[in-house]
């Protein structure tokens, strides 16, 4: 049953579905002096964690208590993520520097947290292993916790810099926890 929920939940966050009129955004290219090094490392250990998990679960087994727990995290995770991007529209990008022309988006999750995304991938990372019983596998979770720590760092500065209004929505919005940080 694990198996089915995992398998469900991952298959949510990687197939990208749109109506055959929509048009195919841009694909985001990086400013050329952005360090590409802590994107590449965030999305290497998300894939690590994502694979990582059924692959302990089928050699090593699995520990069943915190799965219902994982499996929720992990689908707050996927839906957070898909509403956030959803919200971000044209804006969206993998990078840390927002993409040109784009404008500051404050509405949806948004209103609540500067980060839904990496809030979202917080949730991924630790809900996959625990929804697999996959404890050996909390480590790369929590190494990508440490490495999103980095990025939200980087990505407040690269959006206030770029946009004059930052400062004011950072007073009244949170990182990546509502209401606490």
């Amino acid at each position: 049953m694990w198996g089915a929920v995992y398998a469900a939940l991952v298959l949510a966050l990687v197939v990208r579905v749109r109506s055959r009129d929509a048009p195919v955004p841009e694909p985001a290219r990086p400013l050329p002096d952005e360090p590409l090094w802590l994107t590449t490392l965030h999305h290497l250990l998300l894939t690590l964690v994502l694979v990582a998990a059924p692959l302990e679960r089928l050699v090593v087994g699995a520990a069943a208590p915190g799965r219902a727990a994982g499996a929720l995290l992990l689908l707050v995770g996927v839906v957070l993520y898909r509403t956030a991007g959803r919200t971000l529209g044209d804006a969206l990008s993998p990078f840390t520097e927002p993409r040109a022309g784009a404008p500051l988006v404050t509405g949806g999750p948004y209103r609540w947290l500067r980060h839904p995304m990496y809030a979202s991938q917080a949730l991924i990372a630790v809900g996959a292993p625990l929804t697999m019983g996959a404890r050996l596998t909390l480590a790369p979770a929590f190494a990508d916790l440490v490495v999103l720590a980095l990025r939200v760092q980087r990505e407040d500065e690269a959006l206030a810099r770029t946009f004059p209004e930052y400062a004011r929505y950072a007073t009244q919005t949170k990182r990546l926890l509502p209401f606490l940080y």
